[in-house]
């Protein structure tokens, strides 16, 4: 153990001194955050501008159909009596518009817009919200009920109720779904991080020949224990750092600029009896993954070679993702029973189901054990596999040397 706490130590180190470490690590938060800003801003900065009547220097209005008042003819809108007598101006004018409103608008709701010779898909657009904006104000306003008026204006709120299995009666909102997505926010980051350093780590050493002089120091089991535990700190030092940076930066906003979340959270209402064996399938897709991570860098002649061969089973870990509506919506189909206890996919499909609350005691008691069992089996393979392929170089072991050696 003192040989693998020593490897532990120095593949920690080794990745954790370098720059490129963090600078990757506190890179991707804050340019994520830089995307989610500029696209928020950009969003609605031109949800503004489609809806400012200011973009045109004049829009004229053909109304055949009569529905629109007097009033509403002000800056820049200009009354016009046929499409052919503001031929020539939209033509030389790019920022004029017009907007034919025929006699036959009120049984079909539909209108025509007229640009300039080279049109524009922004300035059609633009022009489409306004006058739509100005054709509901009328509507609204010729209501004289303003209880009907708001009934279709909007918008609505509604509070959710739901009845528990002693009939009580509980509060429904986003408090069900935070542990689901937290927990698979939490299984991907640390599983595929920790898994995609174990990839490199075996590949990289493997083809540069590193791992030689490393198991003329220390025996194999020791060497790819001591992996295991160094590489996974740093995925969770990766991952705390992230958090970190996270809660920073959202009291740093909601001091400075008064944001807060668009919804309120009861924490009471979250059921955290889930929450154990979330822990326990965590784990035990955590060290599944890695596993599977080892013998894939072993028997790869290199490191491309090696991440070609584990697209694989990174397409398979990952393919529950691809049905998450499905499993979200209809937890208890055959399709999510099936994927609870196939390997690669039943980890994550037994976090989601769980986490909802949908898994029978049965089915409670066979995940736990196939989740033990799969983990158990990956060690053993991965283990065989490392010893098999860490010394082979320029070629993988075939299936018949594999199955040979692990007999």
């Amino acid at each position: 153990m003192r040989k693998s706490l020593t490897i532990a130590k120095f593949e920690y180190l080794k990745i954790v001194k370098r720059k490129s470490f963090w600078f990757s690590t506190l890179f991707f938060p804050l340019f994520l955050c830089l995307v989610m800003f500029v696209s928020g801003y950009s969003s609605v900065d031109s949800a503004k501008k489609m809806e400012d009547a200011s973009s045109f220097d004049v829009m004229y209005i053909v109304d055949d159909a009569g529905v629109i008042p007097d009033e509403i003819f002000a800056d820049p809108f200009v009354r016009a009596y046929d499409v052919e007598s503001v031929k020539d101006d939209i033509m030389k004018n790019p920022k004029s518009v017009l907007i034919h409103i025929p006699s036959d608008f009120r049984s079909n709701l539909s209108y025509e817009i007229f640009l300039g010779a080279q049109g524009n898909m922004v300035l059609s657009q633009s022009a489409s919200t306004i006058i739509e904006s100005v054709l509901k104000s009328v509507a609204m306003s010729s209501i004289e009920d303003q209880t009907i008026a708001k009934m279709i204006e909007g918008p609505y709120s509604a509070s959710k109720y739901f009845y528990d299995e002693n009939g009580e009666i509980k509060s429904f909102g986003f408090e069900k779904y935070i542990l689901p997505i937290a927990s698979i926010v939490v299984f991907f980051l640390a599983v595929f991080i920790s898994s995609s350093y174990m990839l490199n780590s075996v590949s990289s050493e493997k083809e540069n020949r590193m791992i030689e002089t490393m198991l003329s120091m220390v025996d194999k089991k020791s060497l790819m224990v001591g992996k295991m535990i160094g590489l996974t700190c740093v995925a969770f030092t990766q991952f705390a750092a992230w958090i970190g940076l996270g809660l920073l930066g959202y009291i740093v906003v909601s001091k400075h600029f008064g944001t807060t979340l668009p919804f309120s959270i009861n924490w009471a209402d979250i059921d955290w009896s889930m929450l154990p064996l979330n822990i326990f399938l965590i784990i035990a897709g955590f060290v599944f993954f890695n596993c599977v991570m080892i013998g894939v860098g072993a028997v790869g002649t290199g490191i491309e070679d090696s991440k070609s061969l584990s697209s694989v089973f990174i397409i398979l870990s990952i393919f529950p993702l691809y049905l998450l509506q499905s499993l979200i919506t209809q937890p208890d189909s055959l399709l999510a029973k099936v994927f609870s206890f196939t390997p690669f996919t039943s980890f994550m499909t037994l976090l989601l189901r769980n986490s909802f609350g949908t898994l029978t005691v049965l089915e409670l008691g066979i995940g736990i054990g196939v989740s033990v069992l799969y983990s158990i089996v990956a060690l053993y393979l991965s283990y065989k596999l490392f010893e098999i392929g860490c010394l082979m170089y320029n070629r993988r072991p075939t299936l018949k040397e594999v199955f040979k050696y692990i007999k």
